[in-house]
């Protein structure tokens, strides 16, 4: 995987394809196929809604049927020539068939009409001869018997096929205890003549009984095939549309017993669809194409302006600083071109003005190193002081001269960084001069947790401002006090230098709040400390003061903690 994107990566003309050819594939193909589908699912569910609403109609046609069927069975029921034409006495065939034809004239047109006695037809309205008798003790006359007065749906046993069978409408009545049934008959073609324009050529309709036995099969499912998957899906309890492409509508027609079976072919064929994704296929080739000859145009018209720059930047490299581009062109190219010519300039003037730097950095070393001379010089005279106080037993002068000697010794020193240790070493150091200078008027206390004592900080940063307390503050007191102090705030070491003198002045507190080094200008001690601490660690981080309610001045001096020696160049 990772060779194939560096294969990608080396190329620009390979950069472009492989993202046009993304964007476009991705376009072409999953726009292609969510419209496809999209399109079949509103074919589909328009077509859904049309079937079913001709499904509604096939059933409201076979229901008004049955419900004239029973019409007509209630109508002879009630009529007292037709229910006396089942007993044995004398009747009048004449009369019996002028009201058998009347009260049967709402079912003529699509059934015949059928009158049992003794499991014998002795009427019916056929012009043709029907069967002469069924079995009493099978289908629909025993059904009808054990069910008097409840109409019975059944097949005719006689004429059952594979293919379907007459549907036979019966009910038993009786008069008195004369009984007989009356059977109405509704043959295959009948029942396609009912449904007659609701059902095209390439529709199908099964009329059948509970147990899937066909009364008749009708456009795409009269061969059968379809009945027996539905058949065989019931039988093993699963869904009856398993293994049937066609869309396949199934309704019990009211309490007759009767299942209504409507198929209809699937909107789309799969050789439509399957054309669809061919048609998709083909775009996307046609957009590889496409996305080869667009990326080979770009990748030349961004490739040339590139290469210029390319080429100008290796002479740049080699140290032709006066290297420069010009364009035609109003475009970005031409915005780098101009910012390339600029940088070029800028750069030249920058590495000459560097130069110069050095040059004047070199100079001031040497005479910072001629300058080093006369503490060096006043070091080892103030150390033969120290020696020689010793020796004729004065100690004042021997102190002043070994604390004096510490604090030249540090400030003389290259490294610009020192642990927080040796900062109050070199407080105790001048504090120790200015105690005999006091006459011991002030005491110091220091107050550092053992664990803050290897911090890094800046050297010569705590005397000045101990110098400032003792000189501005506590100058005239007898018994002034002097206390350092530090702890970590989060990441940040802060110390504090608290004295008991006379205060800070308001103004140069707003002074210290405002940020600005200029006005500390006139305040070497303050001025110095701020402007170190600021300059190596950023303008949030400097010193910070206010004045005490019992009296005196609090500084404090904020800096990052960090236990590593620094050393500054």
């Amino acid at each position: 995987m990772n060779k194939k994107i560096n294969f990608i990566n080396q190329s620009f003309k390979r950069q472009i394809f492989f993202v046009f050819l993304a964007i476009t594939l991705a376009l072409v193909i999953g726009g292609g196929v969510l419209t496809l589908q999209g399109f079949q699912a509103r074919i589909k569910s328009d077509y859904e809604k049309q079937d079913q609403q001709q499904d509604l109609l096939i059933n409201e046609k076979l229901l008004n049927a049955f419900k004239l069927a029973e019409t007509t069975i209630e109508a002879i029921e009630e009529n007292d020539t037709l229910e006396n034409s089942f007993s044995d006495v004398p009747r009048d065939n004449q009369k019996i068939y002028e009201q058998l034809y009347y009260e049967t004239a709402l079912v003529r047109e699509f059934a015949t009409v059928e009158l049992y006695a003794n499991g014998s037809c002795i009427f019916n309205t056929s012009q043709n001869r029907v069967s002469s008798s069924l079995p009493l003790e099978y289908s629909v006359l025993k059904e009808a018997g054990d069910n008097q007065g409840k109409t019975i749906y059944s097949l005719d046993p006689n004429n059952a096929s594979d293919e379907g069978a007459s549907l036979l409408v019966a009910r038993q009545i009786a008069n008195g205890i004369v009984k007989g049934t009356v059977v109405v008959r509704i043959k295959q073609d009948d029942i396609n003549n009912i449904l007659a324009g609701s059902i095209n050529s390439k529709d199908g309709f099964i009329l059948a009984n509970k147990y899937m036995r066909p009364y008749c099969q009708l456009g795409m499912a009269k061969d059968g095939t379809l009945l027996s998957q539905v058949r065989y899906n019931f039988i093993n309890n699963r869904l009856y549309t398993d293994g049937i492409t066609s869309n396949v509508y199934i309704d019990e027609l009211g309490d007759t017993g009767l299942v209504s079976i409507y198929v209809t072919p699937q909107p789309l064929e799969q050789a439509a669809i399957k054309a669809g994704y061919q048609i998709i296929l083909f775009l996307a080739l046609v957009s590889v194409v496409i996305c080869f000859m667009v990326a080979t145009g770009l990748s030349e018209y961004f490739s040339r302006p590139i290469l210029r720059l390319t080429a100008a930047m290796k002479q740049f490299r080699k140290g032709d600083f006066d290297t420069k581009i010009e364009f035609n062109r109003v475009d970005e190219f031409e915005q780098l071109a101009t910012g390339f010519n600029k940088m070029t300039t800028q750069l030249k003037d920058t590495m000459e003005e560097q130069v110069a730097a050095e040059r004047k950095i070199n100079e001031t070393r040497i005479a910072m190193m001629q300058a080093q001379l006369n503490p060096h010089f006043l070091y080892n005279t103030l150390d033969t002081i120290k020696w020689v106080a010793k020796a004729n037993q004065v100690p004042e002068v021997a102190t002043l001269s070994a604390s004096l000697a510490g604090i030249l010794r540090t400030s003389i020193s290259e490294k610009q960084f020192c642990t927080l240790e040796r900062e109050l070493k070199l407080v105790e150091n001048y504090c120790d001069i200015q105690k005999i200078r006091f006459d011991d008027r002030f005491e110091l206390q220091i107050n550092v947790p053992e664990n803050l004592l290897k911090a890094v900080v800046p050297k010569l940063i705590l005397q000045p401002l101990v110098e400032n307390a003792i000189i501005h503050g506590m100058e005239e007191m007898d018994d002034g006090k002097l206390m350092v102090e530090a702890y970590l705030v989060e990441d940040d070491l802060t110390i504090t230098i608290t004295d008991n003198g006379k205060g800070i002045s308001d103004e140069m507190i707003q002074v210290l709040e405002s940020d600005d080094l200029d006005s500390l200008e006139g305040h070497l001690g303050l001025n110095n400390v701020n402007t170190i601490v600021k300059l190596y660690y950023g303008k949030d981080y400097g010193i910070s003061a206010k004045r005490l309610e019992e009296g005196g001045t609090k500084i404090m001096v904020v800096l990052p903690f960090n236990k590593e020696e620094e050393n500054n160049d």
